[in-house]
């Protein structure tokens, strides 16, 4: 029998290609997606439940999941304000980790970002830095943070900002070594790729993935159809 893949925010950059990733893989036997409002895949092997994120402890599955994804995410100007922001990459992060818990996961990958710290004092450095602290403390048998650099590729949403940055980048990428390689811009592409192929990753305690590690994750994933 394939493996049971709990996901959270599969309608996003990264969560979406996520998804499709999973669902041609042949160890995957069913794809529960979380989400505010139903999406329009039509795999047989998703399986959706809208809920809003704040009631998620009022959701129960009756199953055993082998892995978790969480691939939640905002920015401040998207979410409003940096409470609306905390919110979503704080609070619902750790009530999906809890909900996952609570149908015997003990496996989860989380979307975080290169830079996260607890006390940094750019806020959305802290608030990812927080978030990584607390589900840490919940002692996961494997706990895989991705702290990817600036994300590229054809977004759903067009963002000027993102799309000059991309462009800077491309030129600034050969330039950062050493311990600045993990600020360089990384394809959401690879990233997703990456995520699936931990599906079949026999990684132990709590792993911290930064571009390179991405990278040769997304290079060893060759177990798809």
């Amino acid at each position: 029998m394939g493996k049971y893949i709990l996901l959270a925010g599969g309608s996003g950059e990264i969560g979406s290609r996520l998804l499709q990733n999973l669902i041609v893989r042949n160890d995957v036997e069913q794809i529960h997606l979380i989400n505010r409002s139903h999406s329009n895949v039509t795999s047989q092997k998703v399986i959706q439940h809208s809920i809003g994120f704040e009631n998620l402890n009022s959701l129960s599955l009756g199953l055993k999941f082998d892995l978790a994804y969480c691939c939640l995410g905002s920015t401040i100007k998207k979410a409003g304000s940096k409470a609306a922001f905390e919110k979503i990459d704080l609070h619902y992060v750790t009530s999906f980790a809890a909900l996952a818990k609570s149908h015997q996961c003990d496996r989860l990958a989380v979307i975080s970002s290169v830079g996260a710290k607890a006390g940094n004092n750019n806020f959305y450095l802290d608030t990812k830095g927080r978030m990584e602290d607390a589900l840490i403390a919940k002692k996961w048998a494997t706990l895989w943070i991705i702290r990817p650099g600036l994300l590229s590729g054809i977004r759903q949403e067009f963002r000027l900002i993102e799309r000059l940055g991309g462009a800077v980048m491309k030129i600034l990428n050969p330039l950062m070594i050493g311990g600045m390689a993990n600020f360089r811009s990384i394809s959401m592409d690879k990233v997703a790729i990456a995520m699936c192929g931990l599906v079949s990753a026999t990684d132990n305690g709590t792993v911290i993935l930064h571009n390179d590690q991405i990278l040769e994750a997304c290079t060893a994933d060759t177990q798809n159809t």
